[in-house]
């Protein structure tokens, strides 16, 4: 809330955030609600209500298991931490659903077929099914429901991680650390060879500021490098929507794939655009992106049933004009051949509606009712103000959850998280560099795995004797796999005393590394990983990689080396479209540090790895899916 002093020296009309009038300022205690009913177990203190820093505990009777917190503490947002208690004997189909703080359920029996119904005491409102149904897989429909206060909103950084673990599906994201901690990480559907259209609802009505709306496109902006920071082949379509929706990105667009170029319209969409119609009409903003899924459905028929679908509706408060959204998005869904009255849309794997809720003055039963509703997990989720709708579309997935080639954690101040894919090959006294290629394989170049014998003549060393050091630990060689066409000596009748044509290896492991934030592989080009990281088409060709890669003057940060300074020994193996053979000078070995008065003319020279495609698709096709 704030007033403004004007030149005249008056103060201006106070404003909420949302920036609606008011008269006084009202400081209102945030109070989280408590836990009413406990089936089987008993709970302390009992009250109505608990104040920030307060606590409840649980336990269940002799014979359950207490599933759940035992102890939860009430936050800053009105929410509590923890998940909530449950005490369960397992003697039923489903397990005890629960009952969220704030709630009472009806509902005695949990075989399968049976419901359960949740009512939110007097003041709170229910955000999530109202009702769930033990189900043939044994399973709960929907998702928990949760009961709020009026000033109370979701923690940005939980809201960060349930919209991760729901998007896990989508964007095929896995990470071992984040698995091992029992977080939950979504469906089980992968996509990784499939599509995604992802439409971008942003509410820019009367109620919304200049500076919301400055805020809001900041937040849109960072879900876009977000997402396009995945595997997925992905299109987008970006509608600000008033009392008549008006189109930022197309998703028929050629260029709708391309990140630099929606980041550009963005930028360029003003808060003037929507002029003096400031009305609230989501159904019209619906019933755009229901007009573009029926032209993709016409024009894109081969794809359009693999195609996934993601909705994300921004906004700060309700509907105000047109007919009730549930009814253009009951269309949709028989678009996508779904059962428009459903209530549980778990089965609905290519359509996910996701709604944010910005503000303390929003309708969240009609949201409610707007959100898609999924088994475990969470499509609507209440936010106080847009800096933190930022905040959630930064963090919801971390870039440690990235097993993408390529794919630097950049949050990390270690050298090492910026070149995940690097590792040191070390045996007896000599070191050198290589790059995962996958998690069994490492390519280096072939002159690292040569050693000079006493007489002066060139051998190669027992793979048992070679230690490669990764991001995560060391792991043995179990075989050394150098180019035939190899021969540093192949021209010293020509007088050329060290020849480096074919300088390339591959080592293989004794164990597989494993792929996490500390160690990731290389996109080698030609391969499938490749082509997603380039979002180049899903059947583009070697030839297309080539050309994408090699005819800019700017190589796509994920195939080069970072840097422009010569910074490494005349030995180090690795770089992204090629591996670095040998240089003009040395600059370090083994023994000794790398020197700081390089010359400029100093250069290293490279083996393209697109001239030897052939004997690394020998060797990599069964981990590798190499294009034609």
């Amino acid at each position: 809330m704030q007033r403004v002093c004007d030149r005249d020296g008056q103060w201006s009309a106070m404003r909420l955030p949302n920036g609606k009038r008011t008269l006084n300022a009202v400081c209102k205690e945030i109070l989280c609600p408590a836990q009413l009913q406990l089936d089987n177990g008993q709970f302390w203190p009992r009250k109505q209500w608990f104040r920030f820093g307060e606590k409840q505990t649980f336990s269940c009777h002799e014979g359950f298991d207490l599933i759940g917190s035992a102890e939860r503490n009430c936050t800053q947002w009105g929410g509590w931490t923890g998940a909530t208690p449950v005490c369960d004997d397992q003697s039923e189909d489903c397990r005890n659903p629960g009952v969220p703080p704030g709630a009472s359920r009806s509902g005695e029996r949990f075989r399968i077929g049976d419901r359960v119904r949740y009512l939110c005491q007097l003041g709170l409102d229910m955000l999530g099914p109202s009702e769930r149904k033990c189900l043939e897989s044994k399973e709960w429909s929907g998702t928990e429901p949760r009961c709020y206060a009026q000033y109370s909103f979701d923690q940005p950084d939980i809201v960060a991680q349930a919209l991760g673990g729901s998007l896990t599906a989508v964007m095929d994201v896995s990470h071992p650390d984040f698995k091992k901690k029992g977080q939950y990480l979504g469906r089980t559907v992968r996509v990784e060879e499939g599509r995604l259209n992802v439409f971008i609802l942003l509410d820019t009505s009367g109620s919304i500021l200049q500076e919301s709306f400055d805020k809001a496109k900041t937040a849109i902006t960072e879900l876009v490098r977000k997402l396009d920071s995945y595997e997925v082949h992905m299109k987008f379509d970006i509608i600000s929507y008033a009392s008549e929706p008006k189109e930022i990105v197309s998703i028929t667009s050629m260029e709708s794939h391309d990140m630099h170029y929606i980041l550009k319209k963005l930028d360029e969409f003003s808060y003037k655009c929507h002029g003096s119609k400031k009305g609230t009409n989501l159904y019209k903003a619906l019933e755009r992106v229901y007009s573009q899924l029926g032209f993709l459905r016409e024009t894109k028929r081969n794809q359009f049933n693999e195609t996934q679908n993601v909705i994300i509706i921004a906004t700060d408060g309700h509907s105000n004009m047109g007919p009730n959204p549930q009814t253009i998005l009951a269309k949709i869904r028989s678009l996508l051949g779904y059962k428009p009255s459903s209530v549980d849309h778990t089965q609905e794997e290519l359509l996910d509606v996701y709604v944010f809720a910005v503000g303390d003055e929003v309708n969240r039963k009609d949201l409610t009712s707007i959100a898609s509703s999924k088994k475990d997990e969470q499509h609507i989720f209440v936010l106080k103000d847009y800096t933190q709708l930022g905040f959630v579309f930064n963090r919801m997935i971390s870039d440690s959850a990235v097993t993408k080639c390529g794919v630097a954690q950049e949050e990390e101040s270690e050298d090492t998280y910026t070149r995940p894919w690097h590792v040191d090959l070390r045996w007896g006294p000599t070191t050198c560099r290589g790059s995962i290629v996958t998690k069994s394989m490492v390519l280096t170049a072939a002159h690292c795995l040569m050693k000079v014998n006493a007489d002066k003549s060139v051998s190669v060393p027992s793979a048992a004797d070679i230690k490669v050091y990764h991001g995560n630990g060391e792991v043995k060689a179990m075989e050394l796999i150098l180019h035939p066409q190899y021969n540093v000596k192949g021209l010293k009748d020509k007088n050329v005393n060290e020849f480096y044509d074919y300088d390339i290896a591959l080592i293989r492991m004794r164990e597989n590394i494993t792929i996490s934030s500390q160690a990731r592989p290389i996109c080698l080009p030609c391969t499938k990983s490749s082509n997603r990281a380039l979002r180049l088409d899903p059947d583009a060709t070697c030839d297309q990689h080539k050309s994408t890669l090699l005819h800019l003057e700017e190589t796509p940060a994920q195939f080069i080396r970072q840097g422009t300074e010569r910074s490494d020994t005349h030995i180090h193996s690795g770089a992204k479209v090629a591996v670095i053979s040998w240089g003009t000078m040395q600059t370090c070995d083994s023994r000794t540090a790398v020197r700081d008065d390089r010359p400029l003319d100093a250069r290293d020279f490279h083996i393209s790895v697109f001239s030897v495609m052939p004997w690394l698709k020998q060797h990599l096709y069964k981990e590798l899916e190499f294009r034609p």
